[in-house]
């Protein structure tokens, strides 16, 4: 008996374990309250959303990426340098009442110019001079315009629209109001999160100073607590802002599954010795995959944001489905498994063959479905929409 209870509590402490990791699937669905966002624009997601990659060319001639930005909270501004509208107001008055203030915070406001083929990066060293801003604090950034534009509208909400020359030419508008764009603020987290938008451009306010005041200092409270925030200057876990472990766990899982069928074939053709060391070889990579999963959940989770998945009708629910099937019978395959290697060990082959026959199943649907869990996350999710 004393024997036999070896396993028994080793089940029970794998099994705690994945409880644990089965706690933390809600934040990995990214499961946030809908006050998280400040001034949503119409149609713009009612849960955080992380910004998409990009590269683009600061005016001093350097890429910026958004890894580049990660570790704390910045600030995003859509403008232009000849835009005769709120850009040159509200640059003022994003010097005055955030840039000067936040100094010292790790804050950073980021200008992403929505006319790329006339701001290039001398054009924008001569805007910024203009607002004695000569700091990596503020940065200006400049791309290709198709690039811009799909980033700006799709990634951070902004709409941004250029005049045909249709309409120029009938309304004989000047070039700088031929370009329309949102003067709405994403406030981004230092994990890359959108945590509000902030309309602080007086034309779009109706000049009423209350209100800008009074959205100036709700943006400033959110940066600066974001900037507190215990997570808020530490770097991303892995390249990228990612962790390389969901893909070790979905390498683990398809060699566990390769490794059950042959040991059934081998069962199945009598060769008893092959079959037991395939499967205890199965039974080790079950357990690598367990491992590294509590610990990609329990400890790296908590110093990156999870990547989560877009998708949205019956794909997500599918993909839900998936998900918490794979984690229920991950939880009941463990003690099964354990109990049928003892049994074998102990030689009581027809005990383990019941027992077997309907663990065997449950082992293989949980292997296969830890690597489509992983192409569905990393390689089949939609664009953020």
């Amino acid at each position: 008996m004393q024997s036999a209870s070896r396993p028994q509590r080793a089940a029970v402490r794998l099994l705690a374990g994945a409880l644990l990791s089965w706690a933390a699937i809600p934040a990995a669905l990214g499961q946030s309250s809908p006050q998280d966002l400040a001034s949503p624009p119409p149609g713009s997601p009612k849960r955080f959303k992380t910004v998409p990659p990009f590269r683009f060319v600061e005016r001093g001639g350097e890429e910026v990426t958004r890894e580049d930005l990660a570790g704390a909270p910045w600030i995003a501004v859509p403008f232009f340098v000849a835009c005769t509208g709120p850009c040159p107001g509200l640059t003022t008055d994003l010097r005055a009442r955030l840039y000067e203030p936040l100094e010292g915070t790790g804050v950073r406001i980021v200008s992403f110019s929505v006319d790329p083929k006339l701001d290039t990066p001398e054009a924008l060293r001569r805007y910024a001079a203009q607002f004695s801003i000569d700091s990596d604090r503020w940065l200006f950034l400049t791309g290709e315009e198709q690039e811009m534009h799909a980033f700006l509208r799709e990634g951070l909400w902004l709409p941004v629209e250029r005049a045909s020359e249709g309409v120029v030419e009938e309304l004989g508008l000047e070039y700088g109001k031929t370009l329309t764009h949102s003067t709405r603020l994403p406030v981004i987290d230092s994990e890359g999160r959108i945590a509000g938008w902030y309309e602080c451009a007086r034309s779009a306010l109706g000049d009423d100073l209350q209100l800008v005041d009074r959205q100036f200092d709700l943006l400033l409270a959110r940066v600066r607590a974001l900037a507190a925030s215990p997570r808020a200057g530490r770097p991303p876990a892995g390249r990228g802002g990612h962790s390389r472990l969901p893909l070790v766990n979905a390498l683990l899982n398809g060699t566990a599954f390769v490794l059950l069928l042959l040991g059934w074939r081998a069962i199945r053709s009598g060769r008893r010795e092959l079959h037991a060391r395939i499967m205890v070889s199965a039974f080790v990579v079950s357990a690598a995959f367990l491992a590294c999963y509590l610990y990609y959940h329990l400890v790296v989770l908590r110093q990156s944001s999870p990547t989560r998945y877009h998708g949205a009708g019956w794909r997500k629910g599918a993909y839900l489905a998936m998900l918490a099937s794979h984690v229920v019978l991950a939880i009941v395959n463990l003690p099964l498994v354990l109990r049928v290697l003892w049994l074998a060990r102990r030689g009581e082959w027809e005990r383990h063959k019941r027992l077997a026959r309907k663990t065997f199943p449950i082992w293989l649907y949980v292997s296969v479905t830890g690597v489509l869990v992983y192409l569905v996350l990393y390689h089949w999710n939609p664009v953020p929409a």
